[in-house]
């Protein structure tokens, strides 16, 4: 059974009733929006919104040697993690280009590593690769529904469970509505229009459903699909392996490499590649905002859909493609970018198929 299979399946029936309007997002069949993406993007600026993240993917690795082995292969710290705290980095190649970008989670006895859709058997594969004597064991998990909890009020929605974890990626179980669940700090995402405090809660899957419709009768909280969320994600200028980064590229390029590589921890496969880059040379291509302009990008949702994948130019020779774009309200449309250093902030690139897009370091402000 796959894990789009297992993770899905527990919230089909209630997603129907809510009048979900279904659509792939990363893989997984998910509600592309509920209400509509202008009012789930006000609930999550000025209120609480509720959405489900099946398309996160999770392993577990055990046994007594699980942070030395770990620490080989990542670009993090996680030797020094405490349970209960938790590190973005990524997994490297040799050639020190990026394989996937998991968030590590310590306990007691663990380490749990959330990882992008469709990663979870090949970042298995890979570890298990380098376990020779040590005492590791790796498995994928899929006996839970993610459903992240985000907006102003978020905090005071949760209160109930008990002490939240405040630091980024730090975690707890807590009783939600009576349910053991497994709750995660996510990163706060820093919006044009505010800032955006999330959690990440790991709900065992058949008690999903009941868990939702507890917070949903909760005041100020509403359901909200894909589109919405996306929408937030690229108005903070957070980047996601597989849509705007991937395998083609080293840690440097993707614009979060301040919060996922250590470089005063020991060795790892493909460090002596990133630290060459990061003490002796730097990278030709960046992450970038992307402020588009013109006739092509009309505003509307189908508009910035249409824009993902079209070649970006500067002086008639491409720099890049557009990863990412949401339609943004009253700023027009907004995207991401991994571009050749040619197209630096303050500049215009053209858009293929006509128009244009101002170049923005990122976040947007």
């Amino acid at each position: 059974m796959s894990s789009t299979e297992t993770l899905e399946r527990p919230l089909a029936a209630l997603h129907h009733r809510l009048g979900a309007r279904m659509a792939t997002y990363r893989g997984v069949e998910a509600p592309a929006a509920f209400a509509g993406e202008a009012e789930e993007h006000a609930a999550l600026l000025g209120g609480c919104g509720l959405t489900d993240r099946s398309w996160m993917e999770r392993i577990a690795m055990t046994g007594e040697d699980r942070a030395r082995f770990l620490g080989g292969l990542v670009t993090c710290d996680v030797q020094n993690l405490e349970p209960g705290g938790g590190v973005r980095g990524f997994v490297t190649d040799v050639k020190g280009r990026v394989l996937a970008d998991p968030v590590v989670l310590a306990h007691d006895d663990r380490f749990s590593l959330v990882l992008p859709p469709g990663t979870s058997g090949a970042i298995t594969e890979h570890l298990r690769k380098y376990v020779i004597v040590d005492r590791v064991e790796v498995s994928v998990v899929d006996d839970a529904v993610p459903l992240t909890l985000a907006g102003p009020i978020a905090a005071r929605v949760l209160g109930a469970a008990g002490e939240l974890p405040e630091d980024a990626h730090g975690h707890r179980y807590l009783k939600v509505a009576g349910v053991e669940t497994y709750v995660v700090r996510e990163p706060t995402l820093a919006t044009p229009d505010g800032k955006v405090p999330a959690w990440t809660l790991w709900i065992p899957a058949g008690e999903a459903a009941a868990v939702v419709e507890h917070l949903l009768d909760q005041d100020q909280v509403r359901p909200v699909g894909s589109r919405a969320w996306n929408r937030l994600r690229v108005e903070a200028g957070r980047p996601l392996f597989g849509v705007d980064f991937g395998p083609a590229n080293f840690p440097q390029e993707t614009g979060i490499e301040d919060e996922t590589v250590s470089y005063t921890k020991g060795c790892y496969l493909g460090q002596e590649v990133v630290a060459r880059i990061h003490y002796r040379g730097g990278v030709n291509r960046h992450l970038r905002g992307l402020d588009f302009r013109g006739p092509s990008v009309a505003p509307g949702e189908e508009s910035a859909d249409d824009l993902v994948g079209r070649a970006l130019s500067v002086d008639g020779r491409e720099a890049g493609r557009v990863t990412s774009a949401t339609s943004a309200s009253d700023r027009g449309v907004l995207g991401l970018s991994i571009l050749h250093r040619r197209a630096e902030p303050g500049a215009d690139v053209e858009v293929e198929g006509g128009g244009s897009a101002r170049v923005v370091e990122l976040p947007f402000v």
